[in-house]
């Protein structure tokens, strides 16, 4: 793998009721593992792995997770031992791509709690230890902590490919929107950013987190003050993974009308929740960049679901009609 794969085009749509210019950055379209923001942060800490003498990496995430399929991918690519540390409460029963991916790959899973999630890394460090491994944790310590610098260096370089395009193109984003769960992804965009200049008003669309937490984590990442963070919680829709039918009509809308996928987890949200945002705040005509964070193996989950609902409707609909 090198750089080049990692460029990836940005897709002007026309949006019939705004004035302003949209843009999409479409990292969803990277060349391995169905892309996303997580190959190119993945790719930072195998590399930081390798620069620090590892040889087997451990991971932590749910079982729709992003991270946890593009490293298992990038082990398997590399024949390097990869574990990934689950958390039980959030086990989908009938499984995900993702989760079906990573051990596909395979990747060994161990499980742990939320509530003792630190004490589940440290017990699946000390036994890799004692199996003769040099593992590497990618968030760092015990408490997911001291590896920010490895997970901003994806999107403070990514950062450099806007400025790239907005040099070529002879044009300049007024506002960058993106979906933020970790804070990674925003942090090394406000990095890079403040590293390479430019004026951006980069803001996050919550997943999940409240704002504080929020700021505080994509801070973290960033190097900076957690005030200095646009982080905006209102569009949530009661969670991690939840969404309501605003959302499911975005998601449809950009299918239909531009053949680009988005998931309801993270960049349909996000996308949906930006469109309000705008709506929701008068301004003159912008140029807005919003960053498709990837993600296409949950699209493929809510199509699933969206299946589900309707045999279970259709169900319902012939046992009314036969009495049953």
């Amino acid at each position: 793998m090198n750089d080049v794969m990692f460029k990836t085009p940005v897709q002007e749509i026309r949006l019939s009721d705004t004035a302003d210019r949209m843009f999409i950055k479409r990292d969803d379209l990277m060349g391995f593992s169905f892309g996303g923001n997580k190959v190119r942060i993945a790719w930072e800490f195998f590399q930081d792995m390798k620069e620090k003498g590892c040889d087997c990496l451990v991971a932590y995430g749910s079982s729709r997770s992003n991270m946890c399929r593009a490293l298992s991918n990038l082990c398997s690519r590399y024949g390097i031992p990869c574990y990934v540390l689950t958390p039980r409460e959030d086990l989908v029963e009938e499984g995900t791509f993702n989760s079906w991916m990573v051990k596909w790959f395979g990747a060994h899973i161990r499980f742990c709690h939320k509530s003792n999630v630190a004490e589940g890394v440290d017990k699946l460090m000390a036994e890799l230890k004692s199996k003769g491994y040099r593992p590497y944790y990618i968030f760092g310590d015990r408490y997911g902590k001291g590896n920010e610098k490895a997970a901003a260096r994806a999107y403070c370089q990514a950062y450099r490919e806007l400025l790239e395009y907005e040099e070529d193109h002879e044009l300049h984003f007024d506002r960058i929107f993106l979906a933020s769960g970790t804070g990674m992804t925003q942090g090394g965009l406000m990095a890079g950013q403040r590293q390479y200049g430019g004026h951006a008003r980069i803001t996050g669309i919550s997943v999940a987190r409240p704002s504080c937490r929020g700021k505080s984590e994509v801070a973290r990442f960033a190097e900076v003050d957690p005030e200095d963070v646009d982080f905006e919680d209102g569009y949530v829709c009661g969670g991690y993974g939840l969404y309501d039918g605003d959302i499911e009509s975005v998601i449809r809308m950009m299918m239909e009308r531009f053949g680009i996928p988005l998931d309801p987890t993270y960049t349909g949200k996000a996308f949906s929740g930006m469109l309000k945002y705008l709506k929701a705040r008068p301004h003159e005509p912008e140029n807005i960049l919003f960053i498709h964070t990837g993600g296409t193996p949950l699209y493929f989950d809510y199509l699933n679901a969206v299946w589900d609902r309707k045999q279970a409707a259709k169900e319902i609909t012939n046992n009314r009609c036969t009495g049953q």
